[in-house]
């Protein structure tokens, strides 16, 4: 067992800008408090969180009930590893014990987790938002902010899964209600939350139809469940295809993750009358563009928008337990060493990804 550690090799970013703004360094770890464990990571993801956290796209976008979004930060939403040592009022873990990091933490006290809303919980210190995240060898971290792993899980998948399949699961089963019969657009599908998007709503029963500019990625769409994936950058030729393919006016269901206005539009002209439409990535490119949503669309089409925020702890344990039924298994793209991770912030941006998650090893 490993005590008395002072530092840890970790990645903070202490101004925003491009991947360079990452910086690998020795960095002050916090002493083991009563009620914390001491992990040491295996595997840290960058997601899509960290990318616009480090660039400044998410400057002033405050989120209700959480704190702003400070400088320097250790990033990082998503890790899992092996807890080394813990605290004296410590009770579910102990020395050895393989845990993931909860990306989502509710309050159990809040009033929004009394509603059943425990994802919008505030007096949390989410990690990678206000408290320090998982691009580190050595985090420090309250134990109701980690879940155990059951033996057979690997770390490394375990890592993945929480952020993009809990949400996911959260859109798919509670918000959109898919099912079988269902058939969906995903916009945005080859990154982390489209992969889990497209596994989830395949294993609801729905038939599935993606677009991607690059068409080098559509056998691995094809991989994740996509029925049909239309290659092209022009959103103009999608709505006819997409109609040809779903054999009626659209698809009943349709999810946005690029946040371009353009693929908002499509997604909204390919839905069939009374369908649903979840814009999911969170902001919308470039920020002070006009909406491409018209008030006119809810009265032609009888369209249904919900909204998305995070997951709650119910989606986290059921997607750890589809993962340990190996029900889902989800594709690592590349892997870095901690130490490159503004090689791995770079790759996230340039759009040659292959589909799948990145992933740092510390």
């Amino acid at each position: 067992m490993v005590t008395g550690l002072q530092s840890t090799p970790a990645v903070r970013v202490h101004a925003v800008g491009g991947p360079d703004a990452l910086v690998f360094a020795d960095y002050p770890l916090a002493p083991i408090g009563p009620a914390d464990v001491l992990v040491q990571i295996d595997t840290a993801t960058v997601s899509g969180w960290d990318v616009k956290y480090r660039a400044g796209r998410l400057s002033g976008n405050t989120l209700p009930g959480r704190g702003a979004l400070p400088l320097p930060q250790q990033l990082g939403r998503e890790g899992a590893g092996v807890v080394i040592a813990v605290g004296p009022q410590v009770r579910r873990s102990a020395p050895g014990d393989r845990v993931v990091g909860v990306v989502h933490p509710e309050n159990p006290y809040d009033a929004e987790t009394y509603r059943g809303l425990g994802n919008l919980s505030s007096g949390i210190d989410v990690p990678g938002h206000v408290g320090l995240g998982s691009y580190a060898k050595y985090v420090v971290r309250d134990e109701r902010l980690w879940i155990p792993l059951p033996p057979h899980v690997e770390l490394e998948l375990a890592a993945v899964t929480l952020w993009s399949y809990g949400t996911a699961h959260r859109l798919v089963h509670d918000r959109l209600h898919l099912h079988v019969g269902a058939t969906l657009l995903v916009c945005g599908a080859t990154g982390g939350m489209g992969e889990a998007t497209i596994r989830l709503a395949r294993l609801s029963g729905a038939r599935v139809i993606a677009t991607t500019r690059h068409a080098a990625k559509a056998d691995a769409l094809h991989e994740l469940g996509v029925e049909h994936v239309i290659v092209t950058d022009d959103p103009r030729t999608v709505v006819d295809e997409v109609r040809r393919w779903s054999g009626t006016d659209g698809v009943s269901h349709a999810v946005d993750y690029t946040g371009d206005g353009a693929q908002i539009r499509l997604a909204i002209d390919a839905l069939r009358l009374g369908g649903v439409f979840s814009p999911a990535s969170g902001t919308q490119v470039p920020r002070d563009a006009p909406s491409p949503i018209r008030v006119n669309d809810f009265t032609h089409k009888e369209l249904t928008m919900i909204g998305i925020r995070g997951a709650r702890h119910a989606d986290a344990l059921a997607v750890l337990d589809l993962l340990a039924q190996d029900l889902i298994r989800p594709r690592i793209a590349a892997r870095f060493p901690l130490a490159e991770a503004a090689a791995a912030h770079a790759l996230h941006e340039s759009g040659a990804a292959p589909v799948g998650r990145i992933v740092l090893k510390p």
